[in-house]
């Protein structure tokens, strides 16, 4: 198991967290997303890496 952290800055709410959570989960094959506003990050746990670059394109477009 992988266990991923991300920093995202620019979330201000739970919707925030719930939208960047959602754009992770449908691209790509994760057991495990959450995020927090207040700590300005998400963790993501999955079985294999996943490239920094398209991770950071998904957060990117979620906003």
């Amino acid at each position: 198991m992988v266990r991923i952290t991300v920093g995202i800055e620019g979330m201000a709410c739970g919707m925030c967290e719930a939208h960047s959570n959602e754009a992770v989960r449908n691209a790509f094959r994760v057991k495990k997303v959450t995020s927090s506003h207040t700590k300005k990050q998400t963790v993501i746990l999955t079985e294999r890496d996943i490239p920094e670059q398209e991770l950071k394109s998904v957060v990117a477009k979620a906003g």
